[in-house]
């Protein structure tokens, strides 16, 4: 292809005023205007200035000054009710700081505003005064509710120890009335038995009297303690001194009874809270509730006060807009003579800049720039062939030069390079025209899709078409997809992508990928042809789903089998669990029955203790020495507190243990396990030595390990069972409990406690030690053992994480090791 020359500047010779000159002088006339607008605007806006500085210095902060008055005024009335309904002092005390804030900042203010307003500075004085009357009456009512609080702990103590002395006066009364009627209906009657079944039946029915009327009075106080109204005040008030009329006149039927003197002082306690002069409830609640009207007058108060200070700030505000309003008064005239003067600069400007665009810009340059643009356009869009506008003797005659250039080179590029590509293309390329004709062909394609044997042309007329060499239904779709894009919407492009027969050069059948897209060239619309030959890529089709179906034949038998593997291993490992867990409970029932003799023991102790202080202090009351009784009676409490815990420690071990894991505390542990073995260790002389440490070293905590509290204690028992099996007949009797810290090996992280209860017992034989912790195997004689315990504590310990084993066994003692993780 023959380079073409570029042509020279129409009309000869060099540039020599352009448009750059041009348009430099058309700007410089255009910035002398602007020079002049701005030395008008630049006088308007000095008259302006003075009148904006004297309202900012003067307006502006008293403008200032009363938005924050008025903030501040609006804050207190916010909150000063959040201090009428405080709950606490901590509550009041903080809300009563804001406050002095916002007091002492809305003094500052007034000070600042000066003599504007005379009248301010009384009516904060005012409202400093009301807040702090408000202040004093919220702290009263705090007292007041704290004094009411402490008064309705004071009434549940009252009624449980009520409770607790009705209940026993009328199993005695019972008791002493069938003893009497059990005398009457032998047949024996004696005037002693009718007048003490007599005197016992009106006994309880006092009794049970004082107890119902006390209940009544216990909730009617309770009640009152947390009434709205003064109304509803009064009417329980009512109700509840009929009630304690009632239990007084009921009292009075008990006055000569020594059993009921305990009774009676209760009830006196009771009437001092219902009417007595000094902190009955209904009076603590009436006076609770003035205190509160009390607040909510002085609310109101302060929301007056604060409006009278609004009132005096909106005078200020008005003041203060009449002076502003002249000011602008003053702006706006500034701003007429600064308009005039810069509409008049604008307008010679306009005339001036439209007379350089319209004569010389628009009429010489853009109307050359936009026949100029359009050649450009069309050479862009493949219009290789059209007009461009030269002539003048400036930069657009020399870009019309270049572009003249640019055109006749792309032509000869483009019919250079478009045949070069469809030639050294890897896959099959063609051309084709609207109609489906083909154009361009490259030799990958000319093997896929050869003419029919006996010529070249098409079976219609000698065109070559794209259809005419693709078998009948690819030829029918090829020929529907043409004739769709003829016929086709605007906006819409057309593709095409279907697998045919093609033919090769021999006449042989070869499968083929047809791909037909559309696209552009010099204007005209063209199809582009891909031809890709699917030989092998069928084959390999066919063979990978073969390939695909074998393989997943085999894992759905393998993922059936695993199902079923996995189905019977989660039912194995539940049965395991369930007989784990009844394992587990048989073991501490066991326990808990070899332990029955020695609780039975414990119990009786205190109990025959209990009966004598009871027994003393009968005689003691009837004797008048009450103090002593009351000694008696402390310390029967003791031991029934003693009995109770002896009893609540069994039914803790006896429950069911939770099988979530936590942090569990070593020291009572290992106690709650002794106190089970209290009364054996006594009766067979056996010394137990602990050496626990009582706090961690590093932390100061008490030492815990990760396990649950109920199964660690039922391990901990089935080692001191044994134990105490293990020195029966040992010449010295001792048990060693120790627990330290160590540290994890094998590279674990984390610290470990070491938990070792030793005896001085003969030692189990070498043979056995491997199989002790098998489920049912015993060193014990017939009759004395399962052999499950050692099992059962093994697979606890091991649920926790832990580790159980024999450290040493001889001559000398056994010692069990628990290792467990901290906690």
């Amino acid at each position: 292809m023959s380079v073409l020359a570029a042509p020279a500047a129409p009309d000869g010779g060099a540039v020599r005023f352009g448009i750059r000159v041009r348009l430099f002088l058309a700007f410089v006339a255009v910035a002398v205007l602007s020079v002049v607008a701005c030395a008008l605007g630049w006088l308007s806006y000095d008259r302006l200035g003075g009148t904006l500085d004297e309202f900012a210095e003067s307006h502006l902060p008293a403008l200032g000054l009363a938005a924050r008055l008025a903030e501040e005024g609006g804050a207190i009335i916010a909150t000063a009710p959040i201090l009428a309904g405080s709950r606490t002092e901590a509550e009041m005390d903080a809300i009563r700081d804001a406050l002095g804030r916002r007091l002492t900042a809305l003094r500052a203010l007034t000070d600042g505003i000066g003599g504007g307003v005379s009248d301010l500075r009384p009516v904060v004085d005012a409202l400093g005064r009301n807040l702090s009357e408000l202040d004093g009456t919220v702290r009263h009512r705090l007292a007041l509710a704290r004094r009411n609080q402490e008064v309705i702990e004071r009434l549940r103590w009252l009624h449980a120890d009520f409770l607790d002395e009705i209940d026993p006066l009328v199993a005695d009364a019972r008791f002493n009335i069938q003893s009497a009627l059990a005398t009457v209906e032998s047949g024996r009657p004696s005037a002693g038995a009718v007048r003490t079944l007599r005197e016992e039946n009106r006994r309880s029915e006092a009794v049970l009297q004082i107890g119902a009327n006390g209940n009544l009075a216990v909730g009617l106080i309770a009640r009152a303690a947390t009434l709205a109204t003064a109304e509803t005040l009064d009417d329980n008030a009512g109700f509840l001194d009929e009630t304690a009329d009632r239990l007084q006149r009921d009292l009075a039927a008990l006055a000569d009874w020594a059993d009921g003197v305990s009774l009676g002082q209760l009830v006196v306690q009771l009437l001092d809270l219902a009417r007595g002069p000094d902190g009955s409830v209904p009076a603590l609640r009436r006076e609770e509730l003035e205190t509160a009207a009390r607040g909510q007058a002085l609310l109101a108060e302060n929301r007056d006060i604060v409006a009278r200070l609004n009132g005096l700030i909106a005078r200020q505000v008005q003041a203060v807009e009449s002076d502003s309003r002249a000011a602008a008064a003053r702006s706006a005239q500034a701003i007429a003579f600064g308009r005039s003067a810069l509409l008049a600069s604008a307008v010679v400007s306009l005339l001036v800049a439209v007379l350089v665009a319209w004569l010389y810009v628009n009429r010489n340059l853009i109307s050359r720039l936009t026949r100029l643009g359009d050649a450009a356009r069309a050479i862009a869009a493949g219009d290789l062939k059209a007009d461009i506008p030269l002539g003048g003797r400036d930069e657009l005659s020399e870009m019309a030069a270049a572009l003249l250039v640019f055109r006749d080179t792309a032509v000869a590029v483009e019919e250079a390079n478009a045949q070069a590509i469809i030639d050294n293309a890897q896959a099959g390329l063609a051309i084709t025209d609207g109609e489906g004709v083909i154009e361009f062909v490259n030799p990958l394609a000319a093997a896929l899709i050869a003419p029919p044997p006996g010529g070249r042309a098409g079976e219609g007329g000698g065109v070559p078409r794209l259809a005419d060499r693709l078998d009948a239904e690819g030829a029918a779709r090829v020929a529907a997809f043409f004739a769709q894009s003829s016929a086709g919407s605007e906006g819409v492009i057309p593709a095409l992508s279907i697998l045919a027969t093609g033919r090769r050069p021999d006449g042989g059948a070869v499968p083929v990928q047809v791909g037909v897209r559309p696209f552009w060239h010099r204007q005209q619309q063209r199809y582009i042809v891909t031809l890709t030959d699917m030989t092998e890529r069928l084959e390999a089709e066919h063979i990978l789903e073969r390939t695909v179906r074998e393989r997943t034949t085999d894992l759905q038998a393998t993922n059936d089998r695993l199902e079923q593997a996995i189905a019977e291993h989660q039912r194995t490992e539940r049965d395991l669990r369930e007989a784990q867990a009844e394992l587990v409970q048989a073991g501490k029932l066991a326990a808990l029955g070899q332990l029955a003799a020695g609780v039975g023991h414990e119990l009786n102790q205190p109990l025959a203790a209990i009966r004598s202080y009871a027994h003393n202090g009968r005689k003691l009351i009837g004797l008048g020495r009450v103090e002593e009784a009351e000694g008696n009676l402390g310390k029967i409490a003791d031991l029934t507190a003693r009995m109770a815990n002896i009893t609540n420690h069994l039914k803790r071990f006896a429950r069911r243990p939770d099988s979530r894991l936590g942090a569990v505390e070593l020291g009572p542990v290992v106690q709650g396990a002794l106190s089970l073995f209290g009364n054996r260790l006594r009766e067979e002389a056996v010394g137990v030595e602990l050496a626990l440490p009582d706090a961690d070293a590093e932390s100061g905590a008490p030492l815990r390990v990760r396990a649950e509290e109920v199964r660690l204690e039922q391990v901990l028992v089935n080692l001191l069972s044994n134990a105490l099996d293990a020195v029966a007949g040992a010449p010295v009797r001792r048990i060693l409990i120790r627990a330290e810290m160590v540290e994890k090996g094998d590279g674990e992280e984390g610290d470990a406690v070491r938990i070792e209860v030793r005896d001085s017992g003969p030692g189990i034989a070498a043979e056995p030690v491997g199989q002790i912790f098998d489920p049912f195997f015993t060193t014990k004689p017939v009759g004395t053992g399962l052999g499950l315990g050692l099992s059962i504590s093994y697979n606890i310990v091991r649920d926790f994480g832990g580790v159980l084993s024999v450290a040493e066994s001889g001559p000398g003692g056994t010692a069990f090791v628990l290792t467990l993780n901290r906690a």
